[in-house]
């Protein structure tokens, strides 16, 4: 028994129309992903792919914080390291004009004058020792700042005490706190502490450069000195500047280090990300060669599929039997 089917003119025309809008979005899907570069743009095209891209991404966001904050403490080190620069020129030109106090052939009013110089280096030398970051943050208070003005140095009235070197009315005092954050794999100190820099006012053998400069200070204005006392004034005050003059010179070879150790780090943190990111394209992005290949057989075949049903649309029965 043989069956026989009949197939509608109309039917045919929708199925024919079916298959051409069908090859139109596919072609237009080749072509969305011809334009974005990526195979992968929503999770449903390919979800194993698109969860794995998107741990890629978050591991390259931790890179990019831990590159950051790096950048910041590079920053910071090496505004330390340019401050600490300063520091020391001051410390030498403080040297000279100690020296040249110390000679027999001057007279009151011109160690008054090395006296006056002095004064304005012990100013400048405060103002650096409490240089801040472009976070408001001083660079030199070590792990923190415990006094209420929030600068680790500050320049106050005592109650004033004799010394052998004359009337002493002021001190520095330190408010940070004493120490430093240490280094790791991946982050640097932002910090210093200035009290083993800039010495300290209580540790005996050990003083400030502000009290330092101060007795070379108060030592040249202070007429009633026999040459003998003030040579051995000024010869301990030297002696005392030479000690932070070393401290100096000690934490701007810490600066150096850990300058090295951030372009070490930079280097390490780069080859990271770019390694994450050769993954996530990988995983995402579209074979070019391949995807314009697809895309003019495509091409192609939705135009011969528009040229062959635009001639046979237009036949019908009568069309034929004429």
């Amino acid at each position: 028994m043989t069956t026989i089917y009949r197939v509608a003119t109309a039917y045919s025309y929708d199925s024919t129309i079916g298959r051409l809008q069908r090859r139109q979005a596919e072609l237009t899907e080749a072509q969305d992903q011809l334009s974005s570069g990526k195979r992968v743009r929503r999770v449903s095209e390919d979800p194993a792919a698109a969860a794995l891209a998107e741990r890629e991404q978050a591991r390259m966001q931790r890179i990019q914080s831990d590159q950051r904050a790096l950048e910041a403490a590079r920053r910071n080190l090496e505004l330390a390291e340019s401050t600490l620069a300063d520091v020391g020129d001051l410390y030498h030109r403080a040297k000279e004009l100690i020296v040249q106090g110390g000679n027999g052939a001057l007279n009151a009013s011109d160690r008054a004058t090395i006296a006056q110089e002095l004064q304005g280096i012990r100013e400048r030398l405060l103002a650096l020792a409490n240089t801040q970051d472009t976070l408001g943050r001083p660079l030199f208070m070590g792990l923190g700042i415990i006094g209420t003005q929030g600068k680790p140095f500050i320049d106050t009235p005592s109650v004033g005490s004799t010394e052998t070197y004359g009337f002493d009315d002021r001190q520095v005092d330190w408010e940070g706190i004493a120490g430093g954050p240490a280094a790791t794999e991946t982050t640097l100190p932002h910090t210093m502490d200035g009290q083993r820099i800039f010495g300290s006012t209580t540790a005996p053998g050990d003083d400030s450069i502000w009290e330092t400069l101060d007795r070379a200070i108060i030592a040249l204005n202070n007429t009633a000195l026999t040459p003998s006392q003030l040579s051995g004034e000024l010869g301990t005050a030297l002696g005392y500047l030479d000690q932070r003059l070393d401290a100096v010179l000690s934490a701007r070879g810490q600066l150096g280090d850990w300058l090295n150790r951030a372009d070490a780090m930079q280097a390490a943190l780069k080859a990271r990300e770019d390694y994450h990111i050769e993954q996530q394209s990988e995983l995402t992005d579209l074979d070019m060669v391949a995807a314009i290949s697809r895309f003019q057989t495509l091409q192609l075949g939705y135009q011969a599929g528009l040229s062959a049903y635009s001639q046979v649309q237009r036949l019908s029965l009568f069309q034929y039997l004429a």
